[in-house]
C-alpha cells in the first residue's frame, strides 16, 4: 500500500488521463445519429477491446461501462428501444466478449495484432447482432436464406447490413490501432514516473494501466 501511495501522483494521473480520453470517445457516439451513413463507425468496440486488454483493476470493466454503457440510456430514446430489450441485451453480450477478447489479447500486442483482433471484434458483433436480429424478427424466413439476408442485406427499408460491417470494421480498426498507440504513451509515462519514485534496483515496467 505504501509503495502505491508513493507512486500514485504520477501514475495514476496517467491512467485517469487515459480513461478520461476513453469516455470521451464514449460520447461521440451521437456523431452518427447526425451523419446517417455514418451508423456503426464508432470507437464502442474498440473502447472495450482496448480496456480489456490495457486497463487492468476495477477501471478495466469500469472504463467501457461509464463510457459507452451509461451513454446507451441516452442513445436508447434516440433510437426509439427501451435498454433493456432483448436486443440490446445481445449487444451487451458482444461487447463482454469483445472486452474478454482484449483480456485474452494481454502482453502479447502489437498494431498488427491490435487491428487484427479489432476486425475479430468487428465481426463477432456483426455475426451475433444479425443472427440474433434473424431469430427474433419475423421479417427473416428462419432459413439459410434468411440468415444471408440477415447478415449481409439487412431487413428491406432499412439501411443495408454490410453497410454496417463496413463502418463497424473500419472505425474498429482505426480507433483501435489509435488508442492502442494512445495507452502505450500513458503506460510509458506511467513507468517512467513510477521508476523516478522509487529506487532504481527494485524499478520494473509493466504492460498494463493498472489500479488495483
Amino acid at each position: 500500500m505504501n509503495s502505491f501511495k508513493s507512486s500514485r501522483p504520477a501514475g495514476f494521473k496517467s491512467i485517469i488521463c487515459f480513461v478520461f480520453l476513453l469516455v470521451l470517445l464514449g460520447v461521440s457516439r451521437y456523431l452518427p445519429l447526425d451523419y446517417p451513413q455514418l451508423f456503426n463507425f464508432t470507437p464502442v468496440l474498440a473502447i472495450f477491446l482496448i480496456s480489456g486488454s490495457y486497463i487492468k483493476g476495477y477501471l478495466g470493466w469500469f472504463t467501457p461501462v461509464l463510457s459507452v454503457m451509461i451513454t446507451d440510456f441516452a442513445l436508447s430514446q434516440n433510437y426509439g428501444q427501451n435498454l433493456f430489450e432483448p436486443f440490446m441485451l445481445a449487444t451487451f453480450l458482444s461487447y463482454l466478449l469483445i472486452f474478454m477478447l482484449g483480456r485474452f489479447m494481454g502482453s502479447h500486442r502489437n498494431l498488427l495484432t491490435v487491428a487484427t483482433q479489432g476486425i475479430l471484434a468487428a465481426l463477432g458483433f456483426h455475426l451475433i447482432t444479425c443472427l440474433f436480429a434473424w431469430w427474433a424478427n419475423p421479417a427473416y424466413a428462419k432459413t439459410i436464406t434468411g440468415v444471408i439476408q440477415a447478415t449481409i442485406w439487412g431487413e428491406p427499408g432499412y439501411a443495408p447490413a454490410y453497410m454496417f460491417l463496413r463502418n463497424s470494421l473500419l472505425s474498429t480498426v482505426l480507433f483501435a490501432t489509435a488508442l492502442s498507440i494512445a495507452a502505450n504513451y500513458f503506460l510509458n509515462l506511467k513507468t517512467t514516473s513510477t521508476s523516478q519514485s522509487i529506487k532504481p534496483s527494485t524499478a520494473s515496467s509493466t504492460d498494463s494501466l493498472k489500479i488495483t
